[in-house]
Protein backbone atom coordinates (compact mmCIF):
# COMPACT_ATOMS: atom_id res chain seq x y z
CA UNK A 1 0.00 0.00 0.00
CA UNK A 2 1.38 3.37 -0.95
CA UNK A 3 2.19 5.57 2.01
CA UNK A 4 -0.15 8.50 2.32
CA UNK A 5 1.49 11.89 2.52
CA UNK A 6 -0.34 14.51 4.50
CA UNK A 7 -0.74 17.70 2.51
CA UNK A 8 0.87 20.72 4.09
CA UNK A 9 -1.02 23.96 4.41
CA UNK A 10 0.29 26.69 2.10
CA UNK A 11 2.45 29.32 3.76
CA UNK A 12 0.55 32.51 4.58
CA UNK A 13 2.07 35.97 4.57
CA UNK A 14 2.44 37.56 7.98
CA UNK A 15 1.67 41.06 6.72
CA UNK A 16 -0.87 42.48 4.30
CA UNK A 17 0.22 46.09 4.72
CA UNK A 18 3.35 47.99 5.71
CA UNK A 19 3.91 48.29 9.46
CA UNK A 20 6.74 49.00 11.85
CA UNK A 21 9.00 46.07 12.81
CA UNK A 22 7.77 46.42 16.40
CA UNK A 23 4.15 46.01 15.28
CA UNK A 24 5.07 42.86 13.36
CA UNK A 25 6.94 41.47 16.37
CA UNK A 26 3.89 41.96 18.61
CA UNK A 27 1.72 40.19 16.02
CA UNK A 28 4.14 37.27 16.19
CA UNK A 29 3.67 37.12 19.97
CA UNK A 30 -0.10 37.12 19.48
CA UNK A 31 0.08 34.28 16.98
CA UNK A 32 2.12 32.26 19.48
CA UNK A 33 -0.73 32.58 21.99
CA UNK A 34 1.26 34.80 24.36
CA UNK A 35 -1.19 36.98 26.30
CA UNK A 36 1.13 38.61 28.85
CA UNK A 37 4.61 40.15 28.85
CA UNK A 38 6.71 41.57 31.69
CA UNK A 39 9.20 44.38 31.67
CA UNK A 40 10.03 48.06 31.71
CA UNK A 41 10.73 50.41 28.77
CA UNK A 42 14.33 51.46 28.23
CA UNK A 43 16.68 52.16 25.38
CA UNK A 44 15.27 51.09 22.04
CA UNK A 45 12.74 48.70 23.62
CA UNK A 46 10.35 51.63 23.95
CA UNK A 47 9.30 50.86 20.38
CA UNK A 48 8.10 47.42 21.47
CA UNK A 49 6.05 48.90 24.30
CA UNK A 50 4.50 51.42 21.91
CA UNK A 51 3.34 48.53 19.73
CA UNK A 52 2.11 46.58 22.74
CA UNK A 53 -0.09 49.55 23.70
CA UNK A 54 -2.02 49.07 20.45
CA UNK A 55 -2.59 45.39 21.35
CA UNK A 56 -3.51 45.81 25.02
CA UNK A 57 -6.78 43.91 24.53
CA UNK A 58 -4.89 40.74 23.57
CA UNK A 59 -1.53 41.11 25.37
CA UNK A 60 -1.25 42.54 28.86
CA UNK A 61 2.02 44.38 29.47
CA UNK A 62 2.94 44.12 33.15
CA UNK A 63 5.32 46.92 34.13
CA UNK A 64 7.84 46.00 36.82
CA UNK A 65 9.89 48.10 39.20
CA UNK A 66 13.15 46.35 38.33
CA UNK A 67 14.27 44.01 35.55
CA UNK A 68 15.00 40.95 37.70
CA UNK A 69 11.30 40.86 38.56
CA UNK A 70 10.47 40.62 34.86
CA UNK A 71 12.78 37.62 34.52
CA UNK A 72 11.20 35.80 37.47
CA UNK A 73 7.65 36.56 36.30
CA UNK A 74 8.43 35.40 32.77
CA UNK A 75 9.91 32.13 34.04
CA UNK A 76 6.85 31.42 36.19
CA UNK A 77 4.52 32.27 33.29
CA UNK A 78 6.38 29.84 31.02
CA UNK A 79 6.44 27.14 33.68
CA UNK A 80 2.69 27.37 34.38
CA UNK A 81 1.31 27.93 30.88
CA UNK A 82 3.78 26.09 28.64
CA UNK A 83 3.95 29.23 26.46
CA UNK A 84 7.09 31.36 26.36
CA UNK A 85 7.20 33.88 29.18
CA UNK A 86 8.41 37.20 27.76
CA UNK A 87 10.70 39.67 29.55
CA UNK A 88 11.40 43.01 27.83
CA UNK A 89 13.84 45.73 28.92
CA UNK A 90 17.05 47.52 27.94
CA UNK A 91 19.99 45.16 27.64
CA UNK A 92 22.30 46.71 30.23
CA UNK A 93 19.60 46.24 32.85
CA UNK A 94 18.01 43.10 31.44
CA UNK A 95 21.14 41.30 32.62
CA UNK A 96 19.40 41.36 35.99
CA UNK A 97 16.87 38.94 34.48
CA UNK A 98 19.53 36.24 34.78
CA UNK A 99 17.78 35.08 37.96
CA UNK A 100 14.74 34.04 35.94
CA UNK A 101 16.70 32.92 32.89
CA UNK A 102 18.95 30.56 34.85
CA UNK A 103 15.92 29.08 36.61
CA UNK A 104 14.23 28.66 33.22
CA UNK A 105 17.33 26.84 31.97
CA UNK A 106 17.38 24.50 34.97
CA UNK A 107 13.60 23.92 34.96
CA UNK A 108 13.10 23.69 31.18
CA UNK A 109 10.67 26.62 31.21
CA UNK A 110 10.08 28.33 27.84
CA UNK A 111 11.13 31.97 28.05
CA UNK A 112 11.93 34.89 25.73
CA UNK A 113 14.27 37.74 26.59
CA UNK A 114 13.56 40.59 24.15
CA UNK A 115 16.06 43.41 24.49
CA UNK A 116 18.23 45.80 22.50
CA UNK A 117 21.88 46.62 21.91
CA UNK A 118 21.42 50.24 23.11
CA UNK A 119 23.21 51.42 19.98
CA UNK A 120 22.34 54.28 17.60
CA UNK A 121 22.70 53.38 13.93
CA UNK A 122 24.43 54.44 11.75
CA UNK A 123 26.92 55.20 14.53
CA UNK A 124 26.72 51.81 16.24
CA UNK A 125 30.48 51.37 16.34
CA UNK A 126 30.78 54.68 18.15
CA UNK A 127 27.90 53.98 20.50
CA UNK A 128 27.14 55.80 23.72
CA UNK A 129 27.57 54.61 27.27
CA UNK A 130 25.80 51.22 27.83
CA UNK A 131 26.08 50.16 24.16
CA UNK A 132 26.29 46.38 23.96
CA UNK A 133 27.46 45.81 20.38
CA UNK A 134 30.72 44.24 21.57
CA UNK A 135 32.96 46.68 19.72
CA UNK A 136 35.79 48.75 21.20
CA UNK A 137 34.61 50.73 24.20
CA UNK A 138 31.34 48.80 24.60
CA UNK A 139 30.29 45.62 26.34
CA UNK A 140 29.32 42.41 24.52
CA UNK A 141 25.62 41.79 25.09
CA UNK A 142 25.49 38.69 22.88
CA UNK A 143 28.26 36.94 24.80
CA UNK A 144 26.68 37.88 28.13
CA UNK A 145 23.19 36.58 27.29
CA UNK A 146 24.62 33.48 25.63
CA UNK A 147 25.84 32.38 29.06
CA UNK A 148 22.27 32.17 30.41
CA UNK A 149 20.19 31.03 27.41
CA UNK A 150 19.80 28.13 25.00
CA UNK A 151 20.31 30.51 22.10
CA UNK A 152 20.97 34.22 21.62
CA UNK A 153 20.06 35.92 18.34
CA UNK A 154 21.04 39.39 17.10
CA UNK A 155 18.60 41.05 14.69
CA UNK A 156 20.08 43.52 12.21
CA UNK A 157 17.11 44.54 10.04
CA UNK A 158 13.33 44.81 10.27
CA UNK A 159 12.56 41.48 8.59
CA UNK A 160 15.41 39.85 10.48
CA UNK A 161 13.92 41.10 13.77
CA UNK A 162 10.63 39.36 13.01
CA UNK A 163 12.30 36.14 11.90
CA UNK A 164 14.57 36.11 14.96
CA UNK A 165 11.52 36.49 17.20
CA UNK A 166 9.82 33.56 15.47
CA UNK A 167 12.96 31.44 15.70
CA UNK A 168 13.30 32.33 19.37
CA UNK A 169 9.77 31.06 20.03
CA UNK A 170 10.55 27.87 18.15
CA UNK A 171 13.73 27.15 20.12
CA UNK A 172 12.14 28.07 23.44
CA UNK A 173 9.45 25.43 22.86
CA UNK A 174 11.26 22.59 21.09
CA UNK A 175 13.78 20.05 22.30
CA UNK A 176 14.53 20.75 25.93
CA UNK A 177 12.56 23.92 26.48
CA UNK A 178 14.31 26.92 27.93
CA UNK A 179 15.21 30.64 27.64
CA UNK A 180 16.13 32.29 24.33
CA UNK A 181 17.25 35.90 23.89
CA UNK A 182 16.75 38.25 20.94
CA UNK A 183 18.94 41.37 20.81
CA UNK A 184 17.54 44.02 18.48
CA UNK A 185 20.04 46.29 16.75
CA UNK A 186 18.60 49.82 16.59
CA UNK A 187 18.39 49.57 12.81
CA UNK A 188 16.15 46.51 13.09
CA UNK A 189 13.41 48.48 14.87
CA UNK A 190 13.32 51.34 12.35
CA UNK A 191 11.50 51.87 9.07
CA UNK A 192 8.63 49.85 7.68
CA UNK A 193 8.21 46.26 6.52
CA UNK A 194 5.38 44.66 4.58
CA UNK A 195 4.19 41.90 2.26
CA UNK A 196 6.86 42.75 -0.33
CA UNK A 197 9.77 42.79 2.10
CA UNK A 198 12.63 40.42 1.50
CA UNK A 199 13.13 37.82 2.74
CA UNK A 200 9.36 37.21 2.86
CA UNK A 201 7.68 36.93 6.26
CA UNK A 202 5.20 34.16 7.05
CA UNK A 203 2.79 33.53 9.91
CA UNK A 204 4.14 32.05 13.11
CA UNK A 205 2.17 28.78 13.10
CA UNK A 206 4.93 27.04 11.13
CA UNK A 207 7.38 27.83 13.95
CA UNK A 208 5.20 26.33 16.69
CA UNK A 209 5.68 22.68 17.70
CA UNK A 210 2.93 20.22 16.87
CA UNK A 211 1.20 17.98 19.41
CA UNK A 212 3.49 15.49 21.17
CA UNK A 213 3.46 11.98 19.68
CA UNK A 214 1.26 9.40 21.35
CA UNK A 215 2.97 6.87 23.60
CA UNK A 216 3.62 3.43 22.14
CA UNK A 217 0.80 1.16 23.40
CA UNK A 218 3.03 -1.88 23.70
CA UNK A 219 5.59 -0.01 25.81
CA UNK A 220 2.86 1.38 28.09
CA UNK A 221 1.44 -2.12 28.62
CA UNK A 222 4.92 -3.50 29.35
CA UNK A 223 5.55 -0.78 31.94
CA UNK A 224 2.14 -1.42 33.52
CA UNK A 225 2.92 -5.13 33.91
CA UNK A 226 6.23 -4.36 35.61
CA UNK A 227 4.55 -1.97 38.01
CA UNK A 228 1.83 -4.46 38.91
CA UNK A 229 4.46 -7.12 39.60
CA UNK A 230 6.49 -4.85 41.89
CA UNK A 231 6.26 -5.74 45.58
CA UNK A 232 7.06 -2.31 47.02
CA UNK A 233 6.83 0.28 44.24
CA UNK A 234 7.91 3.87 44.95
CA UNK A 235 7.36 6.77 42.57
CA UNK A 236 9.97 9.52 42.23
CA UNK A 237 8.26 12.42 40.47
CA UNK A 238 10.39 15.01 38.71
CA UNK A 239 10.09 18.08 36.52
CA UNK A 240 8.68 15.98 33.67
CA UNK A 241 5.39 15.76 35.55
CA UNK A 242 5.26 19.54 35.69
CA UNK A 243 6.17 20.01 32.03
CA UNK A 244 3.45 17.59 30.90
CA UNK A 245 0.94 18.88 33.49
CA UNK A 246 0.37 15.26 34.53
CA UNK A 247 -0.59 16.07 38.13
CA UNK A 248 -3.90 14.19 38.04
CA UNK A 249 -2.36 11.22 36.25
CA UNK A 250 0.42 11.01 38.86
CA UNK A 251 -2.07 10.99 41.73
CA UNK A 252 -4.25 8.40 39.99
CA UNK A 253 -1.29 6.08 39.38
CA UNK A 254 -0.02 6.41 42.95
CA UNK A 255 -3.44 5.61 44.40
CA UNK A 256 -3.98 2.69 42.02
CA UNK A 257 -0.65 1.11 43.00
CA UNK A 258 -0.69 2.26 46.59
CA UNK A 259 2.80 3.58 45.89
CA UNK A 260 4.34 6.36 47.99
CA UNK A 261 5.54 9.39 46.04
CA UNK A 262 8.78 11.32 46.53
CA UNK A 263 9.62 14.38 44.48
CA UNK A 264 12.88 15.77 43.16
CA UNK A 265 13.70 19.44 43.60
CA UNK A 266 12.25 20.11 40.14
CA UNK A 267 9.18 18.05 40.93
CA UNK A 268 8.18 19.93 44.07
CA UNK A 269 4.49 20.75 43.95
CA UNK A 270 3.54 18.05 41.46
CA UNK A 271 2.11 15.87 44.25
CA UNK A 272 0.32 17.18 47.32
CA UNK A 273 2.59 16.81 50.33
CA UNK A 274 -0.52 16.44 52.50
CA UNK A 275 -1.52 13.28 50.59
CA UNK A 276 -1.36 10.04 52.56
CA UNK A 277 1.09 8.63 49.99
CA UNK A 278 3.46 11.63 50.01
CA UNK A 279 6.99 10.97 51.21
CA UNK A 280 8.33 14.04 52.94
CA UNK A 281 12.02 14.60 52.24
CA UNK A 282 14.30 16.78 54.33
Amino acid sequence: MAKQIKAKRPARSLLTEEVSPSEAIVRVLEQAGIDMVFGIPGGNTGALFNALYDHKRSIRAVLVREESRAGVMAEVYGRLTGKPGVAIAQAAFMVHASLGAIEAHLSSSPMLILTDLSDHAPFSLHGPYQSGVGEYGSWDAKQTFSGMTKLTLVATSGTHAVQCTQMAIKHALTGERGPVAVLYHSQSLRGRIGPNSRPPLYTTDAFLPGPPPAADTAEVESAARLLLQAERPVIIAGNGVRISHAYTELATLAELLGAPVATTAGGKGTFAETHDLALVTC
